[in-house]
This record gives C-alpha cells, sequence and structure tokens, in this order.
C-alpha cells in the first residue's frame, strides 16, 4: 500500500534548494547590514560604495552596474570566499585565477596585458618630442621585463608569456637621441634567483641590484667598488597577486640594499607627507602594502637633496618599479626629482626649468610602460 505521508514529504531536492536561499539572503542581509569597507587591505584597492539612485541612473544603467560593484567589493566574508575559491579552483587543476597565473614552486603571475598601441605610440612620440626639445640633457630609458617572461620555465604548462625582449626592441627602434638601456640578459642571467615577488608583481631589490650595472653604464658611473649593506625589513609579505587570486601558500622576504657611502640626503614629499632622511618608510611594513616600505608608495612629486658633489641633477620618470632602484641612484646625483605621471600635476617643462635637471631617466616595467596613459601628458603639456 502506498504511503500517503511519504508523498506529502518535501524531497531532499526542495530541503537543499531552501537551505541555499536561506544561506544567500543571510549573506545578502549581512552585506547590506555591514558598515561598508572604504579599501581593501588585502587587495590594496578602494572599494566600490553604494550608488546614488535616480531615474536617470536607472535608465541609463549606472545604477544596475554600480550596485553589482558594490555588492561584488562589500560582499560579506568576501576574503574568505576568495581563498576558499582559489583553493577548489587548484583542486580542479585551474592554473589561471582572476588575471593571474599559479606557476611552479608557490610563484604567482600577473597575465600581462596587450600593449596599448595607440597610447605607446603617442608617448614614444612625445619622449623623442621632449629629447629634442632639450637636447642639452641627457636622456635615458630603461624598461624592465616583468616576471611571466624572465621566469616563464616556472609558468603553468600551456601558460604563453608575450615575447617582451621583441617589444622592448620595438620600443628601442623607435627612439630619437634617448638611449635605451637593456636589462633582460643581465635579468635572465640570475632568473633562478628571485629576482621577483612570488606574491607581488614587482621585482625584489635583489633583481633592481642586478639591473642597475647595465643602468650605471649607461649614465656613467664607476660602480666597480659600490658596497651595499643588506637589510631584511619583512618575512610575511603578501602581495597583490595574492589577493587577487586568493592564494595564501606564500610569503615573501622584503630587503633593502644600503649603499656604503657617505652621501647624506633629505627626501621631501609635495603631496604634504614631509620630509626625512630617510628613503624607507617603515610604518608601512605593518600594513597589507608592505612594498610601500619603499618611498612610502607612489607620490605625485618626491625631491630628494643629497650632499654627492656631482654636480648632476636627476628627473626620474617612472611606475612602482623604480621605487626600490632609487636608493642604488643616490650617490650619483646631487638632486633627484621622482615624477609619477600617474599621479602628477606638474609638467616635464617645469621641472626642468625649476629644478636645474641634467639627466632624464625613465624607469618603467614593460607592462605598464605598454599600456600607459598618462606620460605623453606630463611631456607634452
Amino acid at each position: 500500500m502506498e504511503d500517503k505521508h511519504k508523498k506529502n514529504r518535501p524531497s531532499g531536492g526542495l530541503w537543499l534548494t531552501a537551505l541555499f536561499l536561506c544561506f544567500a539572503i543571510s549573506l545578502d542581509a549581512a552585506t547590506l547590514l555591514s558598515p561598508p569597507r572604504d579599501f581593501s587591505d588585502s587587495e590594496n584597492r578602494t572599494l566600490a560604495q553604494a550608488p546614488i539612485f535616480s531615474p536617470d541612473s536607472l535608465r541609463n544603467g549606472a545604477f544596475t552596474d554600480g550596485a553589482e560593484r558594490f555588492f561584488s567589493d562589500q560582499f560579506a566574508f568576501r576574503d574568505t570566499w576568495t581563498s576558499l575559491a582559489f583553493y577548489g579552483r587548484t583542486l580542479l587543476g585551474q592554473r589561471e585565477i582572476n588575471g593571474v597565473w599559479i606557476g611552479a614552486d608557490n610563484y604567482l603571475f600577473l597575465i600581462p596585458s596587450d600593449p596599448n598601441e595607440t597610447e605607446l605610440a603617442r608617448n614614444l612620440d612625445a619622449v623623442n618630442l621632449f629629447a629634442e626639445t632639450h637636447s642639452e640633457l641627457r636622456h635615458s630609458m630603461a624598461v624592465i621585463p616583468n616576471a611571466a617572461y624572465v621566469m616563464s620555465h616556472r609558468l603553468p604548462r600551456y601558460a604563453s608569456a608575450p615575447d617582451q625582449r621583441a617589444q622592448l626592441g620595438q620600443i628601442a627602434a623607435c627612439l630619437e637621441d634617448v638611449a635605451f638601456i637593456d636589462v633582460t640578459d643581465t635579468l635572465l642571467t640570475h632568473r633562478n634567483e628571485r629576482l621577483y615577488y612570488r606574491t607581488d608583481h614587482h621585482w625584489t631589490s635583489l633583481g633592481a641590484y642586478y639591473a642597475f650595472a647595465p643602468i650605471a653604464a649607461a649614465l656613467d658611473f664607476d660602480i666597480s667598488t659600490a658596497q651595499y649593506v643588506i637589510y631584511t625589513v619583512s618575512e610575511n609579505f603578501e602581495g597583490t597577486l595574492s589577493s587577487k587570486s586568493g592564494s595564501h601558500t606564500a610569503k615573501d622576504t622584503i630587503e633593502i640594499y644600503v649603499p656604503r657611502t657617505d652621501t647624506d640626503y633629505n627626501v621631501t614629499y609635495s603631496d604634504g607627507s614631509g620630509t626625512e632622511a630617510s628613503l624607507y618608510q617603515k610604518q608601512f611594513l605593518d600594513t597589507k602594502d608592505q612594498y610601500a616600505v619603499f618611498l612610502g608608495g607612489n607620490h605625485p612629486l618626491i625631491d630628494i637633496r643629497t650632499t654627492a658633489d656631482t654636480e648632476r641633477r636627476l628627473l626620474l620618470v617612472k611606475d612602482s618599479y623604480a621605487n626600490c632602484l632609487v636608493p642604488f641612484l643616490t650617490p650619483y646625483f646631487e638632486e633627484i626629482v621622482i615624477i609619477d605621471p600617474r599621479f602628477s600635476y606638474d609638467t616635464a617643462e617645469s621641472i626642468v626649468n625649476q629644478y636645474g635637471v641634467t639627466d632624464v631617466l625613465y624607469l618603467y616595467n614593460a607592462d605598464t610602460f605598454q599600456t600607459d596613459t598618462s606620460l605623453a601628458d606630463f611631456l607634452t603639456a
């Protein structure tokens, strides 16, 4: 005889559906009730805030797009879910997560961006025009290949990094009256050493140390007797690639290289951070963004005045790769003016005139330089 009670009993699938709905509603409620965060320490970026409703924003889609970004960024327990998702995906054999390749020996690699050909050509034209206009200055450029190219032997199977040697060769061929400093061979020679962080997109101080030799040669520095004191300042660094991927399988060591020299210096930050007698801001070692120990991260303008009697003043136009290389430069210039065009409202012309610049050095990583949209404006404004 058929069990009438069994007929009315909810199936297991209905129970699972109900549980899932309760779980999803609880998470959405937790997201809405929790105070929105302005900044994610784990991802080192500003988070989306709740969109402002208006009939126009609803009609043109801005409100729904903003709401999607808000829930994605402010989702309750987001960091925990990101880590769980990482382990689930890697167990299934996935080696590309959120723009990051999962490589051998716990290395994470930022997947290189495609060059922005229009902006790259515009930037190179601006560099050449500035060199032509200021032929009295020494102009040099060093574009650093990224980890995915230099350490391609640690990429996951089937991952294919672009040929940055060829890309840098094309950049060099476009330059006029600007010396291109190619550090690729130097880095490839040491590719089995810790030239790049395992969890971050930057190179290490060791990578900068090796690259400084060809840079110094191009700038006519004698570094044959140069010596450095190396300090380990952190052994628990987890960088931006760790945050993007959700991987927490490795921690990095941060070292600083301090030249053995009698040269003293003062560092002034134009954004109101003050003047200091150090290139390092150790308070950042207690934050997620530990790489900001070098110069406190990126600023519109930094002015370093030294006691070096060289009659040379450098305009360093750069991205964040340059931050850990600056200590190697300080013994050789009376003054170093550091500009990050992404944040600066100054113009190259005004900097040259105000500071009596004698040398110009562009120092970027290849991925940033080939996608930059601000350099040309700084040089031609």
